[in-house]
């Protein structure tokens, strides 16, 4: 029978084990000799999912945009407009998530403001159709003081509540 620990590890390692180190208890016993693993192993990761992206330049023998201004120069090569009616979909379908506001940004309270970027794919069951998508840059925020609970957490106590009954 696996240890309580343990079995919040399987499913969540990376996760479980940066919520070690924001609540400094990695130098714990039970943390120490398996989060500098963990993290390590994620930075791999982000490495490998990084290079990869930057490198992919054509996707089914169509070239594949970075940004915006590589998509213009795209359609302009190709004669058509396909990749920025992709882009104008995906933000005529994101604009509902936002609020247009008047006066000076700088003065709201409880906002903080993000950046984004946009992905690019294509999509082959759909006859090679030009896809974006907008992603906003939440890694880059604080997160709201209102979090006082982890996933991880909820993870933790579901496995265990599931083990245990």
């Amino acid at each position: 029978r696996p240890s309580k620990l343990s079995t919040a590890v399987l499913p969540y390692p990376i996760e479980l084990a940066e919520y070690a180190v924001n609540d400094k208890i990695d130098d714990e016993p039970a943390f120490a000799w398996w989060v500098p693993y963990a993290l390590r192993k994620r930075e791999t990761i982000i490495k490998k999912v990084k290079s990869k992206y930057w490198q992919r330049t054509h996707k089914f023998g169509i070239r594949v945009p970075r940004n915006i201004k590589e998509a213009r120069e795209i359609d302009k090569e190709n004669g058509n407009t396909l990749w920025m009616d992709a882009i104008r979909k995906e933000m005529k379908n994101v604009m509902v998530a936002f609020e247009e506001i008047e006066g000076n940004p700088n003065d709201l309270q409880g906002y903080e403001k993000i950046t984004g970027h946009l992905v690019f794919d294509l999509k082959l069951s759909e006859g090679f159709r030009r896809k974006a998508r907008f992603c906003a840059d939440g890694h880059k925020t604080k997160p709201p003081c209102f979090f006082n609970w982890s996933s991880i957490i909820y993870a933790f106590l579901f496995w265990h509540l599931l083990w245990e009954y």
